[in-house]
């Protein structure tokens, strides 16, 4: 029981850290309620007709998406094809967050706690043979 209580306090513990450097790196990131008026989260436009990969529009030259990166609103826009084919899709960033780091972070929990299992379970070593 001992074990599992330190091992659930290391995880949170860690999540706590994360979450709080990452909230102080992009404030921007935190959490906030989503309203009406909340910014389209791939275009950072306000508008209803942008939300959601099936209502992407198709490029007329008249109502263009304004690209996220560069301020632009052209079709040549390198954000077009991310709006349009990956919108939906897991970047590999979030593929690495929410696969691979959960899976490293229980695996390291797992060695701590089958370590400092092994060294108190272990007879201390004195100089009386």
């Amino acid at each position: 029981m001992k074990k599992r209580l330190m091992a659930a306090v290391v995880l949170l513990a860690v999540f706590v850290v994360v979450a709080a450097a990452g909230f102080a790196v992009s404030p921007g990131s935190g959490l906030r309620p989503i309203a009406a008026d909340s910014a389209c989260p791939a275009a950072g436009c306000a508008s209803g007709k942008c939300h959601g990969f099936d209502a992407v529009p198709e490029p007329d030259g008249v109502h263009e998406m304004v690209c996220p990166e560069a301020s632009c609103a052209s079709v040549e826009c390198h954000a077009w094809d991310s709006l349009t084919g990956r919108y939906h899709q897991a970047s590999d960033a979030s593929l690495n967050m929410w696969i691979l780091m959960p899976t490293v972070l229980v695996l390291g929990l797992w060695l701590l706690v089958r370590r400092s299992g092994r060294a108190s379970a272990r007879p201390a070593r004195g100089g009386a043979s």
